[in-house]
């Protein structure tokens, strides 16, 4: 079973001394042209305070075309807006690469996406099951 959870902050650019209020609107609109173009996954890119974000999560039997279309939108995110941040936190029990009993945690930070360890979750067992002792 496949469950991810993430969220991403959209920034133009990760440069502190920036105003990024005038160019955020067609940055949001660019990220909602991505968003439409999607086949199953139609998160909403909304606004809380004056800062523009997404939040999105996926229960599911396997790796399939919805995951694939959550990692392209987070790609596209940081090319359109590459001062974006964020993470997906991916649990797939039935991982092929020894990774079964473990997150995988995607950060987005400075318009790239790379994989990191998680510090917090991990090993599944038995940080938040018991093994199974049947």
């Amino acid at each position: 079973m496949i469950e991810l959870h993430g969220w991403v902050t959209v920034r133009e650019t990760y440069k502190a001394a920036y105003d990024e209020e005038d160019h955020i609107d067609m940055i949001v609109a660019q990220i909602q042209d991505e968003i439409d173009k999607l086949c199953w996954f139609q998160p909403q890119i909304k606004a809380m305070n004056g800062e523009w974000f997404l939040q999105f999560s996926l229960y599911s039997n396997r790796k399939d075309s919805r995951s694939q279309e959550i990692f392209g939108l987070y790609r596209s995110i940081g090319e359109i807006a590459p001062g974006s941040y964020g993470l997906i936190y991916l649990y797939d029990d039935e991982d092929r690469e020894g990774r079964e009993n473990q997150f995988q945690v995607y950060m987005l930070a400075r318009g790239c996406v790379e994989e990191r360890e998680d510090l917090y979750l991990s090993p599944v067992i038995p940080v938040i099951e018991d093994q199974d002792e049947s």
